[in-house]
């Protein structure tokens, strides 16, 4: 009889280390081109048909203005904290809204990832 339960051979391995540059690089690069080249184009394509290059570069300005703005918040909060860490510290007394944005920018990052 053939044993099924084989404990010895996982296929988790043990870290002792926390997510580093390359690691956190790896999961944006993998949101990025799951959800923006392979589902976003199609639905792009059907949507506005010859105009998808001029929509992507259209697209490609908005998200380098929020890079730029990403980028202004943490020089100017000395903080790579994004956007709960920059919202907590530019509205003080509104905790319970620092933490409904830190859950919604995770809920975004999960619905990409899962694209």
């Amino acid at each position: 009889m053939i044993s099924t339960n084989n404990h010895n051979n996982s296929c988790h391995r043990k870290r002792n280390r926390s997510l580093g540059v390359p690691e956190l690089i790896a999961i944006a690069l993998g949101g990025m081109v799951g959800g923006g080249i392979f589902s976003i184009l199609g639905i792009s394509v059907s949507l506005v048909g010859v105009f998808t290059p001029l929509v992507i570069v259209i697209g490609g300005i908005i998200a380098s203005l929020a890079a730029y703005s990403y980028i202004k918040l943490g020089v100017y909060y000395k903080d790579e904290g994004a956007t709960y860490s920059f919202y907590k510290r530019t509205f003080p007394n509104s905790p319970f809204a620092a933490s409904l944005i830190g859950w919604w920018v995770i809920f975004g990052y999960i619905s990409t990832l899962a694209l």
